[in-house]
């Protein structure tokens, strides 16, 4: 049973569908909520909607799709309106890179426009020496 990719960490669920970096400091991602999605099964039956972390999931996917970096710090996060299936989620990822360190701000809003969720985040980029 292959759980773990090269670099150790456990093969997460797709969380994302489309990922564009748009500028040296710019990261937008899209995910459409399905609702055959094994992780929606069981989430709050009769008012389905996407898990919070799978939120902070497709952030930390967006980014690893341009670093290879681990997410060391949720600095903040808010959750301010539910996806349920059929809602499309749009990253909106800026970051600053010094050294072995990544600062995330993101934000994440539904079709709509409506903003689901913001948070900060901080990854630590590997193969970078610790000084840097």
């Amino acid at each position: 049973m292959d759980v773990l990719t090269t670099s150790s960490r456990a093969r997460p669920l797709s969380a994302l569908d489309a990922v564009e970096r748009r500028s040296d400091t710019e990261i937008f991602a899209t995910k459409l909520v399905r609702a055959d999605d094994p992780y929606l099964v069981g989430h709050y039956p009769g008012f389905t909607i996407y898990p919070g972390v799978f939120i902070i999931e497709s952030v930390t996917q967006a980014v690893r799709s341009e670093f290879d970096a681990d997410l060391t710090t949720i600095t903040s996060v808010r959750f301010t309106t539910s996806l349920v299936p059929g809602d499309t989620l749009r990253v909106h990822c800026e970051y600053v890179r010094d050294g072995e360190i990544l600062m995330v701000r993101a934000e994440c809003h539904n079709g709509d426009g409506v903003r689901a969720a913001q948070m900060r985040l901080v990854f630590r980029v590997a193969g970078v020496p610790a000084d840097a």
